[in-house]
């Protein structure tokens, strides 16, 4: 993480803590204490109550995001990694299929990589993408297989056209749909509830309690902070890279015939 993310995390969580803190402040000026104290028991039920459905329902997204955010990253890899097998099976094929196939793929990450990996960020899509991808997933519609090699290769070459267009999709989805407002509203509603019964709960040394509010809110706004981090699998700092996609440009320019492509391949050749 860039030291922006740092900086935005300490943001939240110092801002959160400090509202927080101001919060419980006023309301122990509104409230007199005796009625504080009178209404103890009350208090401490309801938050019992309200901070163990408010504690589940937080992990639970705090996990949906994570989820989210992992499966993005093999969705992508997943999408990169027929790209290239379409390029290199494409190379059992005749003219002009071969051809073709290799050119939609070389036009397919360069337009993923270029054009619409920024999109992404901001929640939209590339036409040229989508076209240059059913024009890939057509451009076999009239190949006839006549040798056994042809046989053989041509339904797995659309099998993996057939992913490639499967995962896009599923990265399309996922672009285009984050964490949903309800679920803001009623993790920030829960929030502030859960930090106002604290603040009610009457306790006779002030400083524990604003010790406690504090501690209380830094865990919350954490994991409000992995939520806005993981929720968005293609925006801010911790968003899925287009890696996959540049490595796929860069074996379809033959970079990497005589080259390691990835960390590991170059430890194994230093052996």
């Amino acid at each position: 993480m860039s030291n922006t993310g740092i900086r935005m995390g300490l943001l939240i969580v110092g801002g959160s803590v400090l509202a927080a803190l101001l919060l419980v402040g006023v309301i122990g000026w509104l409230l007199p204490a005796g009625m504080l104290m009178k209404s103890s028991g009350l208090i401490g039920n309801l938050l019992a109550i309200v901070g163990t459905f408010y504690g589940v329902l937080l992990g639970l997204i705090v996990v949906d995001s994570l989820t989210r955010f992992e499966k993005t990253i093999d969705t992508v890899r997943a999408e990169s990694n027929c790209l290239a097998d379409i390029f290199l099976f494409s190379e059992r094929l005749p003219e002009p299929y071969a051809s073709r196939m290799k050119e939609l793929c070389k036009d397919y990450a360069n337009i993923v990589v270029s054009h619409e990996w920024p999109l992404m960020a901001q929640g939209h899509l590339s036409m040229n993408a989508r076209k240059t991808a059913v024009a890939l997933f057509r451009c076999l519609g009239d190949f006839e297989p006549s040798t056994e090699a042809e046989k053989a290769i041509y339904p797995a070459i659309m099998e993996m056209v057939r992913q490639v267009w499967d995962n896009r999709r599923q990265r399309a989805h996922t672009a285009e749909f984050g964490i949903a407002t309800i679920q803001w509203i009623a993790l920030i509603l829960g929030c502030v509830v859960t930090i106002i019964l604290v603040g009610m709960y009457a306790v006779e040394d002030k400083v524990i309690q604003m010790v406690a509010v504090a501690l209380a809110t830094s865990v919350i706004a954490l994991n409000l902070y992995l939520v806005y981090l993981f929720g968005y699998p293609f925006r801010g700092e911790m968003s899925v890279s287009e890696r996959p996609f540049q490595i796929d440009i860069d074996i379809f320019d033959g970079v990497y015939d005589m080259a390691p492509a990835h960390d590991a391949e170059q430890l194994a050749s230093n052996d």
